[in-house]
């Protein structure tokens, strides 16, 4: 379910203001995509519309060949299943604990607790928070958080990964380790799209980077690979 086209994607909100303007451009299934641009570029919204968060207002967007333009309200719920998001804020549930925030898209899929428990516990050693299950979202760091809010976009093992400017409000280190993670789950063949200002660190991650302005792509290219790693960025039409 990786492979997803938008041919000729506008979205015009009410007050005539095209957040994404005539986009035509895929994502090979298993690749890895940066969207980076000033604020107000579209990023936001491209990524909303993988989601059918919000609805072109022209062109299609195919996954797997299908057009989720067009797709009823009711199939909508089974599509989500298949993709993790992750915001900059977080969007945790204070009065829970990590455990249960990350366990809460499985338990609306309708997993057992025995199996909730078993896809929860290994995604929070995926990202370094072994034996903080039972801590709620107060008592951790920002970098923590934000990891508890990637662990719980992945316990779905989700084939398409969308992240919306995660590093916004950590420093560089925790930036970079939060990059390195998405590029794990990459390597096993996830579809991640990764919205980001962060150029310097994005330059660095040997993967396509679609840059937007007002809307548009202006420019769409493919970064080196830093020495002694291999690339799996996808192929760009």
């Amino acid at each position: 379910m990786g492979q997803i086209e938008l041919q000729h994607v506008t979205k015009r909100f009410e007050n005539g203001h095209e957040a994404v303007a005539d986009i035509s451009t895929s994502f090979a299934e298993g690749s890895m995509t940066f969207l980076t641009g000033h604020s107000g570029a579209g990023k936001s919204t491209f990524l909303k519309l993988l989601i059918r968060a919000q609805q072109p207002t022209r062109g299609k967007i195919l996954v797997n060949d299908i057009n989720i333009a067009e797709m009823p309200e009711r199939r909508l719920p089974r599509y989500r299943q298949h993709i993790g998001v992750v915001f900059q804020d977080h969007h945790l549930l204070s009065t829970r604990t990590v455990f249960d925030n990350v366990a809460t898209p499985l338990r609306v899929a309708g997993l057992s607790e025995k199996d909730v428990a078993r896809r929860v516990r290994p995604a929070l050693t995926t990202v370094e928070l072994d034996g903080k299950e039972g801590l709620y979202p107060r008592h951790l760091s920002t970098g923590e958080q934000q990891r508890v809010g990637i662990a719980r976009a992945v316990v779905i093992r989700p084939k398409i990964l969308l992240a919306d400017e995660p590093t916004g409000n950590l420093d560089p280190d925790l930036s970079r380790h939060i990059m390195e993670l998405f590029a794990r789950f990459n390597q096993v063949g996830t579809t991640v799209i990764v919205a980001s200002h962060d150029v310097s660190l994005i330059e660095t991650m040997g993967a396509r980077i679609l840059n937007l302005e007002n809307g548009r792509i202006v420019s769409d290219r493919v970064t080196d690979m830093p020495s002694g790693t291999e690339s799996s960025a996808g192929e760009t039409t």
